[in-house]
C-alpha cells in the first residue's frame, strides 16, 4: 500500500485504516450472528473502517450492523453509499436532490446513527446533473449527517468533473474511491493512478479475490458462494465465470503453490501491497477468515520473480475484464 498510515478525514477524529471490513456479504451470505462477530473481531484487530451500503443483502445489511456500530461508535469510521436505484429514493433519481436526502436520511435510520462518517456516491447518476447532487451533497454535510465525501465506480475524468462541482458548491471534495482491483481487474492501473495521485483521492480497492475465485484452486473445490448463493450471484458470473479466466486462476493457483503459500494469501498480498492502491476492503464469510486474511496481508509484498509469473499468467484475460467505473 502506498499510504502505510492511517488516512485522516475532514471531520473525523477516528483516522481511516488501511484495512476496511467490507459488509457486503452481511445479511446475504452471512447471517446475522457471524457479521456480528466478524464485524466485533476486525475492530478488535484495530480496523476503524466499516464499509456497507444502502442496498446491499436488499437493503438489510445497515439494520443488520446497527447493534455493532452502537457499540463500537467511537472506534469506528462509518461509511455507506446510495447512488444505486432504492426505495429509499422513491420514483427519484438516486442521486437527485430529492433523492439523495431520502437516501441519507434512510441510511442514518437504519444505521441508528446521526452523521455518517465517510459517505459515498455509489455510482454515476446520468439523469441527475452533478450541479444538483454536490448541491445537495453540501447542503447534508451543513446539516453535519455527511462527513467526509467518496466515490464508486466512478472514471477518472467524472472524479474530476466532481470536484470541480465540489468546489462551485462549497461540498467536500471526494476523498476516497472505490474500484475494483485484482490479480484479474486492473484496468484502475491504465489511466486511474495517475488522476487520483494527481488531485489527492486516495484509492481504496474491493473484490481483491474476485468474488472467492481467487482464494482457491478453481477445480479443487465447488463455485464461490458469490457466484450461486447470492444476491448477486449473476453479476459475479457474467464477470469472471469463463473458460479463460479459470483457465488463468489455475495458473494462479500454481504460482502460489510454487511459492508455499495460499491462494488467498498471494492474491491479497499482491492487491494491498500494488502501488496503485491506499487502503483495501476485506470481505469475508468467518472470523477464521478475516483473522487469516489480515495476517496475510501483514506479510508485505510479494517476492519480484511471482510479481512477474502473475503478470505472464494474466496478460491474456487483461483486456477481458470488466472496467473499474460504471
Amino acid at each position: 500500500m502506498t499510504r502505510a498510515q492511517p488516512l485522516p478525514l475532514d471531520g473525523t477524529s477516528t483516522p481511516l485504516t488501511p484495512l476496511v471490513l467490507g459488509t457486503m456479504s452481511f445479511g446475504d451470505t452471512v447471517e446475522r450472528s457471524t457479521a456480528l462477530e466478524i464485524f466485533e473481531s476486525a475492530v478488535e484487530a484495530g480496523i476503524t473502517g466499516i464499509d456497507t451500503a444502502n442496498g446491499y443483502a436488499k437493503s438489510t445489511t445497515e439494520s443488520l450492523i446497527a447493534p455493532a456500530v452502537a457499540r463500537f461508535r467511537e472506534r469506528i469510521v462509518l461509511a455507506t453509499k446510495a447512488g444505486m436505484p432504492h426505495a429509499d429514493a422513491g420514483d427519484h433519481s438516486p442521486l437527485s436532490a430529492k433523492g439523495l436526502r431520502d437516501s441519507v436520511e434512510g441510511s442514518l435510520r437504519r444505521l441508528g446513527v446521526d452523521r455518517i462518517d465517510l459517505f459515498y456516491l455509489h455510482q454515476p447518476d446520468r439523469s441527475a446533473s452533478l450541479a444538483e447532487t454536490m448541491s445537495t451533497v453540501a447542503e447534508l454535510h451543513a446539516e453535519g449527517k455527511i462527513g467526509a465525501l467518496g466515490v464508486s465506480n466512478f472514471a477518472a475524468w467524472q472524479v474530476v468533473d466532481l470536484i470541480a462541482a465540489a468546489a462551485h458548491a462549497g461540498a467536500p471534495r471526494p476523498a476516497v474511491a472505490q474500484n475494483v482491483y485484482s490479480i484479474f481487474a486492473r484496468r484502475i492501473e491504465d489511466e486511474w493512478t495517475e488522476a487520483a495521485r494527481a488531485h489527492d483521492v486516495a484509492t481504496m480497492v474491493y473484490n481483491p479475490l474476485a468474488g472467492g475465485l481467487l482464494a482457491r484452486r478453481p477445480s479443487s473445490a465447488g463455485t464461490p458462494d458469490r457466484f450461486k448463493g447470492s444476491v448477486l450471484a449473476d453479476m459475479y458470473r457474467q464477470r469472471y465465470l469463463s473458460e479463460t479466466v479459470t483457465t488463468a486462476a489455475e495458473r494462479i493457483a500454481d504460482i502460489a503453490d510454487a511459492a508455499g503459500i495460499s491462494q488467498a494469501e498471494l492474491s491479497l498480498r499482491w492487491a494491498a501491497h500494488s502501488p496503485v492502491t491506499d487502503a483495501i476492503l476485506l470481505g469475508t464469510s468467518t472470523v477464521a477468515q478475516l483473522r487469516s486474511n489480515i495476517a496475510a496481508v501483514s506479510k508485505g509484498q510479494l517476492a519480484p520473480d511471482i510479481l512477474e509469473a502473475i503478470d505472464v499468467a494474466t496478460t491474456s484475460i487483461r483486456g477481458t475484464m470488466p472496467l473499474y467505473n460504471r
